[in-house]
């Protein structure tokens, strides 16, 4: 069948290109993957090219250069492979186990028929014997073989389920190992919040594809964070970003994604109705994280405060993606030379 010949080229190669990934410290996400399973499948051998050389000069391939690859050669399909062979390795094995197990079930049932016959014929035998006891005892044996043949088959079935459910499992960890994979290449170790490399491949899909709503981008920087390391050392400075850290995650649930953009800077991807809706909300965070301190080890009081400032764009359809990055960034550096702990908005 085309479906199984797709499906076993497939796994053939996720195999090879995962090896490859992990061999030379490539992140595994679907951006990265699908450059991977293209060079494996050899169907651009120019990129091949490029992507051995990119290899040889960085041992890795570095965001900006996997952005390049991918961009030259090849599209927003391919960014979805990674997701798609997932899922249809999930599928297909599920529809292969749903059909042996109707198969194994329809065995059954032409074994338990066989079986009747064998018991009808039997008894036909007894009560017809006089008149032609060989032309029964040809019936019976050619019934009783049907019958083990059945039997074989049905014991062939049922190793052959046993050998599914084995492969079944295999792709099934294989899936969820590769997912596992994937989140931890998309999260930041420290905060737990998706990282850079994630936010980088993000804002691309969130400019291009539609949205009912006004798509937003917030800037945030903890205020003087360097002093925090200065005065307290890197553990509370640590401490403090996983903190305002899960403020941030907390506030997103639901409205869009939170990223840790890098050092003591995060960012927000949301959906919101206004301006006025993307400042109130901010302004909800910040007053948030305004609630956090750093506190004296002996007494527990507060020693010092934790402030964040805030900047706000918002994307104008058929903007590029770098525009949007650009404002917000513009309204975060308002925000710090109008005084810090405050919200500004981009244009």
């Amino acid at each position: 069948m085309e479906f199984d010949t797709t499906l076993t080229q497939s796994a053939h190669y996720l195999k090879q290109a995962l090896p490859i990934m992990i061999r030379n410290r490539i992140p595994l996400t679907p951006l990265n993957y699908s450059i991977c399973y293209c060079y494996v499948v050899g169907s651009q051998p120019e990129l091949n090219v490029e992507f051995d050389q990119i290899l040889a000069r960085y041992q890795s391939c570095p965001p900006h250069l996997a952005r390049e690859l991918f961009d030259k050669y090849l599209s927003q399909q391919d960014l979805a492979l990674f997701h798609e062979i997932s899922h249809s390795f999930q599928g297909a094995i599920d529809q292969v186990q749903n059909g042996i197990c109707e198969t194994l079930e329809s065995s059954q049932d032409f074994s338990a028929f066989l079986s009747e016959c064998h018991y009808g014929l039997h008894n036909l035998k007894k009560r017809g014997s006089e008149q032609d006891p060989r032309a029964y005892d040809e019936v019976l044996e050619y019934v009783s073989r049907l019958t083990r043949e059945a039997v074989a088959m049905q014991q062939n079935a049922l190793g052959f389920q046993n050998k599914l459910e084995v492969a079944y499992d295999e792709i099934k960890l294989l899936k969820e190992a590769l997912f596992a994979s994937q989140r931890e290449a998309n999260t930041d170790k420290l905060t737990g919040l998706l990282n850079r490399g994630k936010f980088d491949e993000d804002i691309v899909s969130f400019c291009v594809h539609p949205r009912s709503k006004q798509k937003v981008l917030i800037f945030v920087d903890i205020d003087h964070f360097k002093r925090f390391n200065d005065d307290f050392g890197h553990q509370k400075g640590d401490d403090i970003l996983r903190k305002v850290a899960e403020k941030l995650a907390h506030h997103a649930q639901g409205r869009g994604d939170a990223y840790r953009y890098g050092g003591e800077e995060f960012c927000l991807t949301l959906s919101l109705s206004s301006v006025s809706e993307a400042v109130s909300f901010a302004n909800m965070v910040r007053q948030d994280i305004r609630k956090l301190s750093v506190k004296d080890k002996k007494t527990g009081e507060p020693i010092r405060q934790i402030t964040a400032s805030f900047g706000i764009a918002l994307y104008k359809d058929g903007a590029p993606w770098q525009s949007l990055v650009e404002l917000a960034d513009r309204a975060l550096y308002l925000a710090k030379s109008h005084g810090r702990d405050r919200v500004e908005v981009a244009g």
